[in-house]
């Protein structure tokens, strides 16, 4: 039988997403309409930020997390960044805690 508490490959990517659509509504209220996000996510390289997706798992990310991850947080970005400032949001999709600021 398998985990239900297994993390997949899928939801570390809805993660980063979600991650970078934060992101994009926090910036919304100090960049101009239509800014994309800079290489990194939350300020990490893409290596930097598949381990962190990864964090407390055994072995290594899965491969293609390091070249997918950053292109699902860049969307997310973007996403976030058209929908206006977070202070304007009605709700958000609750995601589990993660210290991202070390």
């Amino acid at each position: 039988m398998a985990d239900d508490r297994a993390t997949t490959y899928q939801q570390l990517l809805d993660e980063a997403w979600e991650l970078g659509r934060l992101d994009g509504r926090f910036a919304a209220a100090f960049e101009r309409a239509g800014a994309t996000p800079s290489g990194r996510c939350l300020g990490r390289t893409p290596q930097a930020f598949a381990r962190l997706l990864w964090e407390g798992r055994p072995g290594n990310p899965p491969s293609g997390l390091e070249a997918n991850a950053p292109l699902w947080y860049a969307t997310g970005f973007r996403e976030g960044l058209a929908a206006g400032p977070a202070s304007t949001r009605r709700g958000v999709r609750g995601l589990s805690h993660r210290r991202v600021l070390v």
